[in-house]
């Protein structure tokens, strides 16, 4: 088990290494990307990779501190809508480093704020 463990965390840490990340916004916080090579768009659903990288590292409920997340992102655009069901936290930016966290969970959508940086990849991504 500890074997797989590992070979996942490194065909992810290698995935996160070859993805073509585009970047849609930056502020003092943090620097969103997405991973312009979609894993699916059927329907006006989009799935896809999404990156934060923080400017500054944030602490987990664990104590661990983290410098990006990455989370398999589906917009809705017909909706208006945006979820994630993966995230996966890293101790380095760009998704480099040791996983600190990794979580699933069913894919809610919830509606996409005004001004937002959700607001901003719809707007880059719905045509």
């Amino acid at each position: 088990m500890k074997k797989f463990i590992v070979f996942i965390s490194l065909a992810l840490t290698s995935y996160a290494a070859h993805a073509e990340w585009k970047s849609y916004v930056k502020n003092a916080e943090a620097e969103e990307f997405f991973d312009s090579a979609f894993i699916s768009k059927d329907s006006g659903k989009i799935k896809l990779w999404t990156l934060s990288n923080y400017a500054a590292p944030l602490t987990t409920l664990e104590g661990k501190e983290i410098l990006s997340e990455k989370s398999l992102t589906t917009l809705d655009c017909s909706t208006q809508k945006i979820g994630a069901e993966k995230i996966i936290k890293y101790e380095k930016k760009l998704a480099q480093g040791v996983v600190v966290s990794e979580m699933e969970t069913a894919l809610r959508l919830s509606s996409i704020r005004s001004g937002s940086a959700d607001q901003i990849l719809k707007e880059k991504l719905c045509n």
